[in-house]
């Protein structure tokens, strides 16, 4: 078995253990979407694409390996943008304040509209780390958390949304 197979018989268990999920909501890259598609066919939940939760655009650096980006002398390079990523974006990547508001916009919008019913949600671990920025009401540019936080492959984050009387947003991380 590959071990994308692998993962994504690790991703899809961590599904099936979701109770009374109503809807699942997944980024387009193949890796998330593929394994929410088939839960959802062998399910019949409802699938959505979402692009917003796509993971941050890397540009010349996708696609290759870690242990390679360390060793480039071009700048910036992979240790600038882990020490400060909202001051050095990936050579023709995504910016990290582009990357933040396209989540916080997507969140504003997932939340504008809200439902008792559970969702799940499968995306990528860069994109967790800024919804858990968002959620904990981090300062925008904190960076702090990015390479502090280690989220692995198929783990599961449970968020419980609260509305108060005038529909303000408490989203509580619940470990």
């Amino acid at each position: 078995m590959s071990a994308s197979a692998s993962g994504n018989e690790q991703v899809y268990a961590r599904l099936e253990a979701c109770d009374g999920i109503a809807q699942v909501i997944a980024s387009p890259l193949q890796r998330c979407q593929a394994v929410a598609r088939t839960f959802c066919e062998t399910t019949g939940l409802p699938l959505q694409i979402e692009p917003r939760l796509s993971e941050m655009h890397f540009g010349d650096w996708d696609g290759e390996r870690y242990d390679t980006l360390w060793q480039s002398a071009r700048a910036p390079g992979i240790g600038d943008f882990w020490q400060s990523p909202w001051q050095h974006t990936p050579p023709n990547g995504e910016s990290m304040s582009a990357f933040h508001l396209r989540l916080y916009d997507w969140w504003q919008q997932f939340t504008a509209s809200p439902s008792c019913e559970p969702v799940a949600i499968v995306t990528h671990a860069g994109v967790i780390k800024q919804l858990l920025a968002i959620w904990l009401g981090l300062p925008v540019e904190f960076d702090g958390h990015l390479s502090r936080a280690e989220i692995g492959y198929a783990k599961m984050v449970k968020v419980s949304v609260f509305f108060d009387e005038t529909g303000q947003v408490w989203p509580k991380v619940v470990f």
